[in-house]
């Protein structure tokens, strides 16, 4: 994962996760964020132009929880 991506920038990935996963409209995401997330390929539009995760977005939260649990 980009070293690039702050604390902020993967809570708002991880809020994308959670609305995917529970079926519901992501939230509306902060241009800034939603322009880095897309750089990455971590996030990009849907069809209604709200911003959902890719599958590149779960790996990387998976990569970046591993990294946590291995701090601890």
């Amino acid at each position: 994962m980009d070293s690039n991506l702050t604390v902020d920038d993967l809570d708002w990935l991880r809020k994308l996760k959670a609305a995917a996963d529970a079926k519901r409209d992501p939230p509306p995401v902060p241009m800034n964020i939603a322009a880095k997330l897309s750089t990455f390929g971590l996030a990009k539009r849907n069809s209604l132009g709200a911003f959902t995760i890719t599958s590149k977005g779960r790996d990387a939260l998976l990569d970046q929880d591993m990294r946590d649990a291995e701090d601890r």
